[in-house]
């Protein structure tokens, strides 16, 4: 079953597909098909910056869209990597634009777009924020600890080592409890 507005598209329209762990469903510059939904597992949106690094820009998960703006667009802007392996769905390009006749559909789409620039927006405050211990926490609060610490750093813009060490302090003071590795949750 698909998350709205996509539940509206004909099943003529939906290509699935699974991704395993390192699988790259489109790359950076390649042309557009269409859009995914992510099933189960997780997707990172990446680019890559001008010294070779490679960061974060979207994390997809079950039940979640990405690359919307593809439909728009000639080319993908950035790389999409499975980090979790699962099945997707490509909705053909097509199919989009031709609901937008829609009304239904079109409302429901800029709603999810909508909530999306939320999101993004919460991101960047996030993100800066200057100490760790406060971005670390303000993550924690906002949710986004949903996958390994690892994933989590990169998603606000810190190290590792600096997340990692902060969860830490967090724990020690007692803001966070860490019930088993990995796990973190904050106290009530």
């Amino acid at each position: 079953m698909l998350p709205t507005p996509y539940d509206h598209i004909p099943s003529s329209a939906l290509r699935p597909f699974s991704g395993a762990v390192g699988d790259v469903v489109f790359h950076q510059g390649g042309p557009t098909h269409g859009l995914y939904v992510v099933q189960t597992g997780r997707v990172h949106l990446e680019r890559v910056g001008p010294d070779g690094e490679r960061f974060i820009i979207h994390h997809a998960q079950a039940g979640t869209s990405f690359a919307e703006a593809s439909v728009f667009s000639e080319v993908y802007h950035c790389d999409a990597v499975c980090v979790a392996a699962g099945a997707l769905i490509r909705i053909e390009k097509a199919a989009v634009l031709a609901a937008f006749a829609d009304p239904a559909f079109a409302r429901a789409y800029g709603r999810q777009a909508a909530q999306q620039i939320q999101a993004q927006r919460q991101m960047l405050e996030i993100v800066g924020i200057r100490r760790a211990e406060d971005p670390v926490m303000a993550g924690l609060v906002a949710g986004l600890l949903d996958g390994s610490v690892v994933e989590f750093a990169a998603r606000l813009q810190l190290s590792h080592e600096a997340a990692y060490r902060t969860l830490r302090k967090l724990v020690q003071d007692g803001r966070v409890m860490n019930p088993s590795r990995g796990i973190y949750h904050l106290c009530p």
